[in-house]
């Protein structure tokens, strides 16, 4: 059996997997058993016996599985999905359409499908890139392996992009399904990790594997599970009183020009236990008539950990592109030249974007670094979209965090994964601020009058002490 240690992190997530292979199921996921994730109560106990024992023997604690079943490679190194050889199947992605998903670019999606899956079973599978109505019901390979929410099979559960979820149907359809489109790959390589026997991002090759109908999904992110992670909070900003602790914070660099506005502290202001960033014309600008908007950062700079913000970002014209925007975003010294940034890992850091919000129902979040190998030096980035989790941000409080630690960039909303990527070379390993902003355009043909609001609940800063 060949097994190396994978990241934390993946062992949290799949520790708390819902179903394990072969138990019975329902579509939704739902065990038969009782569940063993943390915080439950499940022991191993004989309800027919309420007595206690006179001593009680001592036993080591068995050590946690990583996976709900363990690896077995067959004796004679096939690769086989319900019985059916993997050669007979075709990977089928949903490419979706660039009208919404403007910045994702196909082969970051292709790309590590392919790659992966050829270097663990040494087996090139066609690849079919569809773009669809919802729902697709027919098929469009005799095997499938379906990367997007819009599959349609017998067995497959309801779509929900509210969920990171993949299994195996009885007739051995194999489905994955997020949020965010660009996460296949995550899920695709924890496939690849558990049951074909490849440690995660090793590039090794399978010894073989024999997969049945299973179903696996990733769990919400809570303080418990940060908690066993080892991380405790060093920062707790709540925005009690009326204005802004100035042992905390500041107005981020001077008032003055930016893009088409200005940025002044008279649009930064604390009520009601908010952080508000207000953009509008004013007539009495400090810079004259013009349209004013205002951003903060922490004081102090912080070096990985978890950054959690719960916002209600600004209305928007739809996702145009000359409206206001909101955003959440840790930047590391500027400037990004290929010497300072070395792929985000060097002095320069990297612009890690957890959250800039393009319409009501339209998130994105983006790494930016310079140098990045095999793009040349200039400054490069990687995009993550987010569209239709049902969710309206500029009506509703939402919680925007991220994981940055050694190896990996995890972002999430509300809990859930949206985005983990080393961009290729790795993580930043040096110290940047925090920064929450209402940006302006550099285009504003709003009418004098309009009032656009990002309002902040709190910010939460947990370490690894």
């Amino acid at each position: 059996m060949k097994r190396m240690t994978a990241l934390l992190l993946s062992v949290l997530l799949l520790l708390t997997v819902l179903v394990s292979c072969g138990e019975a199921t329902t579509p939704s996921g739902e065990s038969e058993i009782p569940s063993n994730e943390p915080g439950s109560s499940f022991e191993a106990t004989d309800s027919t016996d309420s007595s206690e024992p006179e001593t009680e023997p001592q036993t080591e604690p068995e050590p946690e599985t990583k996976y709900p079943t363990e690896y077995v490679a067959p004796e004679d190194g096939s690769f086989t999905i319900c019985g059916i050889p993997l050669s007979e199947y075709s990977l089928v992605l949903y490419f979706p359409s660039t009208s919404d998903y403007t910045y994702m670019e196909r082969n970051q999606l292709t790309r590590p499908l392919k790659e992966t899956i050829g270097k663990a079973t040494g087996t090139e599978l066609d690849l079919k890139v569809v773009k669809n109505e919802k729902y697709d019901t027919e098929k469009w390979a005799e095997h499938e392996i379906l990367f997007g929410s819009n599959f349609n099979r017998e067995g497959m559960p309801e779509s929900d992009l509210k969920k990171n979820y993949y299994g195996v149907t009885e007739d051995g359809t194999v489905y994955f399904s997020s949020p965010s489109p660009l996460l296949y790959r995550h899920l695709w390589k924890l496939f690849l990790e558990e049951f074909f026997g490849v440690p995660y991002d090793s590039g090794e090759a399978s010894l073989g594997c024999a997969i049945e109908p299973c179903y696996r999904e990733l769990p919400v992110l809570n303080d418990a599970l940060l908690e066993k992670m080892g991380y405790t909070v060093v920062l707790d900003e709540t925005f009690d009183g009326d204005e802004l602790n100035p042992e905390i914070w500041e107005f981020r660099k001077e008032p003055g020009k930016r893009r088409a506005g200005y940025n002044h502290p008279d649009q930064v202001s604390v009520k009601d236990g908010c952080l508000i960033l207000t953009a509008e014309y004013k007539e009495d600008g400090a810079f004259g008539p013009a349209w004013y908007t205002g951003w903060v950062h922490l004081k102090q700079q912080y070096c990985r950990g978890y950054f959690e913000a719960t916002i209600r970002c600004s209305e928007r014209i739809g996702r145009s592109p000359a409206d206001f925007w909101s955003a959440f975003w840790i930047q590391g010294p500027a400037p990004y030249t290929p010497e300072q940034s070395q792929a985000g890992v060097g002095p320069g850091g990297c612009e890690i974007d957890v959250m800039e919000c393009w319409g009501t129902d339209h998130q994105s979040c983006c790494l930016w670094v310079s140098g990045e190998e095999g793009k040349g030096n200039d400054l490069t980035s990687e995009v993550h979209e987010i569209i239709g989790m049902g969710n309206d941000y500029s009506q509703e409080f939402h919680t925007y965090s991220i994981i940055w630690d050694e190896a990996y960039y995890q972002i999430y909303i509300d809990g859930i994964l949206v985005c983990y990527t080393n961009v290729i070379c790795g993580t930043s390993s040096v110290e940047q601020e925090v920064i929450l902003s209402l940006e302006d355009p550099s285009d504003i043909p709003l009418e004098p009058g309009t009032v656009r609001q990002m309002m902040v609940d709190s910010l939460r800063i947990w370490q690894k002490q």
